[in-house]
């Protein structure tokens, strides 16, 4: 290949000068992977733009031309099923010289999780292929959360900086290389919880069990020097609740955040106990009850059953009392532009495209042992933020850090990539280490046994609601 290219460049030298070119082809595509992970970037017009001139400066230099013709846009296609992208030229413009044909194409491997970024680059001269490039990458996500969350991958300054060095790798400017790019990193990811700080401590929260699906569970807060706290999550309850007091207020709170006005109680459709139990005897006894609404359609009279922002209500008991409650909510925020459309396929049905991703955030508002919580999780971002009125009593790092463990909520990705297993049988425990997950939490310099402990109840609180949608 290296004679190939000497003899082709020694032919530039000689004919480049004074030659039409122009890039006929610039392709980007995806294939098996969705936008909210790798947001088509070539519609943020700084990104594309800069793009563009790297590639007419890399291309105009390799061909020994003072000038090439760059298209307006970039041709973006989502592929689903089981369809290929295409390497392909146009017929032979008569006017050019020398054609371009760049093909962009990330895709998940044909078996199991793994994502590739192919790139291919192909050169005609007077209607004759005198060159044609392949470029393979791995594109792997530091953690596990990158293939079990709908995390998004790449920051626009991240997806132009490999979209560039495997241009410059097909042109030969780099040397040719097979290593697996690696995206993100615990401490970018750790950064953005310290931030929210003015001075913070580190602890890590170990946890076994189904702990997003309101499953059973067992999990210990750890400081640097001692362990904080350790605590259970159990189905079912071995004691009766009180009679609930607050329906009037969660009906309100209810109405306040969908904007629909309920009598909630008469419009649960499931309901589901357990209790969390602490070290030092406390035992908190939960009520997670799921809401249905009927609503009639304004176009017709037809009615039809619909669930409103996937509501989720929960009361909160000790022994003797009701002692709190809080409304769980889900919200997607579409980052449109221009071109965003929905578009229908036999293989996903109706989907959004041309975004710049979507972000998934996960909410719960209430009030426990008279303080107001609420508790918020964006899973783009990777955090979790706990509050109480405006004091910030925890954030959580959605990122496993044990290396022994794959796994977030028992939801675990084999080492090769090829397999996705849910749940696991048997009894939480923390006893084996390959079997525990590992969650940085930042909890602010000084806090109190009390806020620490409202921050961990509120963070499962969340919990319970994202695993039962």
């Amino acid at each position: 290949m290296k004679v190939i290219l000497c003899f082709f460049g020694i032919l530039l030298t000689v004919f480049g000068y004074g030659q039409q070119a122009e890039i006929v082809v610039f392709r980007h595509d995806l294939r098996w992977v969705d936008e909210t992970k790798f947001p088509n970037y070539f519609l943020m017009e700084d990104i594309k733009d800069s793009i563009f001139e790297v590639t007419r400066q890399e291309i105009t230099k390799y061909l020994n031309l003072t000038e090439i013709k760059i298209p307006e846009n970039v041709s973006y296609k989502i592929i689903n099923g089981f369809g290929n992208q295409k390497v392909k030229m146009p017929k032979t413009i008569p006017e050019n010289d020398f054609e371009v044909g760049i093909f962009s194409f990330i895709t998940r491997g044909t078996v199991g999780y793994s994502v590739l970024w192919n790139f291919n680059l192909v050169i005609k001269m007077n209607g004759k292929v005198i060159l044609t490039k392949e470029v393979n990458h791995e594109l792997e996500y530091f953690n596990v959360s990158g293939y079990l969350t709908s995390k998004r991958w790449l920051s626009p300054e991240e997806f132009q900086d490999i979209f560039i060095l495997l241009l410059k790798e097909s042109l030969g400017v780099v040397p040719p290389s097979e290593k697996v790019i690696v995206i993100g990193s615990l401490e970018e990811q750790e950064e953005k919880a310290r931030s929210l700080f003015t001075v913070s401590t580190r602890h890590v929260l170990k946890i076994d069990g189904n702990w997003r699906t309101a499953g059973n569970f067992v999990a210990m807060l750890e400081s640097p020097v001692d362990t904080v706290m350790d605590f259970r999550c159990k189905e079912k309850l071995s004691w009766e609740f009180p009679k609930p007091s607050l329906s009037g207020i969660l009906a309100q709170l209810f109405s306040q955040t969908t904007g629909i006005e309920v009598v909630y109680d008469e419009l649960v459709d499931y309901e589901k106990k357990m209790a969390l139990v602490f070290s030092d005897g406390n035992e908190i006894g939960m009520v997670l009850k799921w809401i249905e609404i009927e609503t009639h359609s304004t176009f017709s009279d037809e009615v039809e059953s619909q669930q409103i922002s996937n509501p989720l209500v929960a009361e909160l008991y000790s022994q003797n009392e009701q002692i709190g409650y809080f409304l769980y909510t889900e919200e997607e925020i579409v980052h449109t532009t221009d071109k965003t459309e929905d578009s229908f396929n036999v293989f996903n049905g109706y989907q959004t495209k041309n975004t710049l991703g979507i972000e998934r955030i996960y909410r719960i508002e209430g009030m426990l042992h008279e303080r107001p919580i609420f508790a918020e999780y964006n899973e783009n971002e990777g955090v979790i933020q706990v509050k109480s009125g405006d004091e910030l009593l925890g954030v959580m790092v959605v990122e496993n850090l044990n290396p022994d463990n794959r796994s977030i909520s028992n939801n675990s990705l084999s080492k090769n990539k090829i397999f996705i297993s849910g749940g696991k049988i048997g009894k939480p425990s923390l006893e084996k280490t390959e079997s525990v997950e590992w969650f940085p939490v930042y909890l602010p310099e000084g806090f109190s046994p009390e806020s620490g402990k409202m921050c961990i109840e509120t963070l499962i609180c969340l919990f319970f609601g994202i695993g039962n949608m």
